[in-house]
Order: C-alpha cells, then sequence, then structure tokens
C-alpha cells in the first residue's frame, strides 16, 4: 500500500473511534496531547526527511550550496535575495555545518508545528489534520519550502487576529511575507476588525496604506518588470491547479450556503472575504494556473475551518455521515494523487540513492536558481 496512504488510513482509524462512539470519552479526545506530540514527529520527520527528484527540491538545493560555498570562501554570508526568514534559516543550519536535510527538518517542525497548533484550537482537530494530510501534505511538504514556511506563520497570524491580539498578529503577518512574498495577499486582515465595525481606520488612513502597499508591491518586482512576470507564468501549466481551485471555490460556495452556521465565529470576516477570493482563483486557474495554485495556499485556514464546521450545519443529516463522506473524498483524492499523477513518482519518502543533496550537483556552477 502507498505510504501516505498507510498514514492516512491509520489516522482515519482513530479517528473512527471519535465518530461512532461516546465522543466525549473517545480516544481522540482522551489523548489529545499524546496524538497531537505523536503526529508532530511522525509527520515533521517524513516531510523533513523527504528528497524528491525534481520540482522546487533541486533549485533550493542549488540555493543552499551557493550560500554554503561562499561562506566557506568569504566567511560571512551573502544573500542571494531570496526571502529573508528562509535565508536566515538557512544561514543558521550552515554555520552550524549541516547539511541542506536539516534546513527541510527544521522548516518542517514549525510547518507542522502550526498546523497542531492551529488545529487544536478546533472542535474537529483530526479533520483538519486529514485535510492536510491529502490536500497539501504532498505539495507543501514536496517542494514548496519557503510557502510552506510562510503558510505556518500565516497559521498563528490568523488565530491572534481573530482573538484581537494586534501585535502578535502583526508580527506574524510579518515573518509570513518576509518568508514569501505572496504571502501579502493575507495582509487585508490588518485593516480588519475580527469583531465591532469591520474597518479599523477612517478613509484617509487607508488611502496612505494603499499607497505604502503599492510602494512595496513596487519594491518588490523592481528588478523583475512585473508584466514579464506574469507572462512567465502563463506559460506554465499545472493541471493540479484547476481541480484544486475547484475544491477550494466549492469550499466557498458552502460557506456562502451555510452563512449564518458561520456568523458567531470570531473569524468569520476573515472566511467571507477569503471565500470571495476562493471563487475567484478558479476561472483564474485557467489563464495563471500556478499563480492561482500558489495563491490558494494561502487560504488554505479557511478551508481547515469550513469543512470542519460544515458537517455541523446540516438538519437532515448527521454530522458523522457528513464527516465520513469528506473522509472519502480527501482518502480518494491521496490516493489517486499518489499513484496516477505525472509527478507522483518524484516524491518518495525519506532517503533515495541519487538524491540532489547526496553529491555534488554537476550543474551548480553554471544553472542558477533563484526566488
Amino acid at each position: 500500500m502507498n505510504f501516505y496512504v498507510l498514514i492516512f488510513c491509520t489516522l482515519t482509524m482513530i479517528y473512527s473511534t471519535h465518530l461512532f462512539s461516546n465522543q466525549e470519552n473517545s480516544i481522540v479526545i482522551r489523548f489529545k496531547f499524546l496524538i497531537s506530540t505523536f503526529l508532530f514527529i511522525l509527520l515533521s520527520t517524513i516531510i523533513g526527511l523527504r528528497d524528491a527528484l525534481g520540482s522546487d527540491y533541486g533549485s533550493y538545493f542549488l540555493d543552499f550550496t551557493y550560500m554554503q560555498d561562499f561562506y566557506k570562501d568569504n566567511n560571512y554570508f551573502n544573500t542571494q535575495k531570496l526571502d529573508l526568514v528562509y535565508e536566515y534559516l538557512s544561514f543558521f543550519i550552515i554555520y552550524l555545518d549541516l547539511p541542506f536535510d536539516y534546513l527541510s527538518l527544521l522548516i518542517a517542525f514549525i510547518l507542522i508545528l502550526s498546523i497542531l497548533f492551529f488545529s487544536l484550537q478546533e472542535k474537529d482537530y483530526l479533520m483538519i489534520i486529514l485535510i492536510f494530510l491529502s490536500y497539501h501534505f504532498l505539495v507543501l511538504g514536496m517542494g514548496y519550502v519557503r510557502q510552506g514556511l510562510s503558510i505556518s506563520f500565516l497559521l498563528f497570524f490568523i488565530h491572534y487576529w481573530r482573538n484581537e491580539k494586534n501585535f502578535l498578529s502583526l508580527i506574524f503577518l510579518i515573518l509570513a511575507v518576509l518568508s514569501h512574498k505572496f504571502a501579502i495577499v493575507s495582509a487585508f486582515l490588518i485593516l480588519i476588525r475580527p469583531k465591532g465595525n469591520w474597518l479599523y481606520f477612517n478613509k484617509y488612513v487607508y488611502l496612505l496604506l494603499s499607497m505604502f502597499l503599492i510602494f512595496i508591491f513596487y519594491k518588490i518586482f523592481e528588478n523583475k518588470n512585473i508584466f514579464q512576470y506574469f507572462y512567465v507564468y502563463s506559460l506554465e501549466h499545472s493541471s493540479g491547479a484547476f481541480y484544486r481551485t475547484f475544491a477550494g471555490a466549492f469550499c466557498a460556495l458552502m460557506f456562502f450556503a451555510k452563512k449564518s452556521f458561520f456568523k458567531k465565529r470570531l473569524e468569520y470576516r476573515y472566511l467571507y472575504i477569503s471565500s470571495i477570493i476562493l471563487l475567484v482563483l478558479f476561472p483564474s486557474s485557467f489563464f495563471y494556473s500556478t499563480i492561482s495554485d500558489r495563491v490558494l495556499s494561502y487560504f488554505l485556514p479557511s478551508i481547515f475551518i469550513i469543512l470542519s464546521v460544515i458537517p455541523y450545519t446540516f438538519q437532515k443529516f448527521k454530522p458523522q455521515l457528513i464527516k465520513s463522506f469528506i473522509i472519502i473524498i480527501l482518502f480518494s483524492h491521496l490516493l489517486i494523487w499518489t499513484n496516477y499523477s505525472g509527478q507522483s513518482n518524484l516524491y518518495v519518502p525519506y532517503r533515495m540513492i541519487d538524491y540532489p543533496g547526496a553529491k555534488e550537483s554537476p550543474y551548480k556552477y553554471w544553472i542558477r536558481y533563484c526566488c
């Protein structure tokens, strides 16, 4: 049986004791700390100690190699003009004279910690873990290292924002943007109140903030023409983006259909705006599939919340039935992806004999990877 499917099935068996038993005394509730600790060790190790021939993994390895070689030759670090938080973590691993795998392991720790932290705040935390396993475990754990790091900080950002801890939420938003620039798509929340009036400031403050954001956007892309950027990405094609953005749009439709059940939640306004964006991402994926797919990942928290709440919004069907249906869909996605995707053969657990970090790359002196 496929390794990832086996993990999913194991967690589903644990989860089933919660679905079909006295939920107050289920294993999932009584051993919440032990289960979450086990998941942290298992998932972070699998993601962190996994290597791939392909996707973004090779480019990250070469970036790390450039930094490492420069440090050995000059005894100080030189930026590769990547995102700062990711670079500082890279420098930390290089300073300790550790190989690239430890950087992946460190980022995996942060990613899984954030997923567990966020899910444990919800009533149905294992449902969120299963969504992550099926939908983003393979994607973020394989190649999108900086994006996975950025999403980790966004999960903390959403949590502190909805609890009106503005300073902490702002810190984590900054960390997210400094981990991967596209995290700026979630910055709209700093202008919106979780409770009370929708907006924090008057129209003149928003005008100044808009000018500031335009300036930041310009600085991000000043070394690369923004139109050229979109042109390059329009030439790329990701078949997986179509069904992933469709799944996001379907979650958004469920939110609007059951909107009254979400109104008392602290993150209602986040879910409302996120759902609008999720609806837009599906048609945009036909033109900019890669960009739409990446942006979709930044709305992972809203997908978590919507799917974990939806089972309780139906009157004619028991929550256990809806949850079981969702799990079957998640399992089917994982099974099909790992067995029939064109790239799935590139993604294997643990070490391969000829993975990029196993030997010096013959291309590192004439191929330049960046951003």
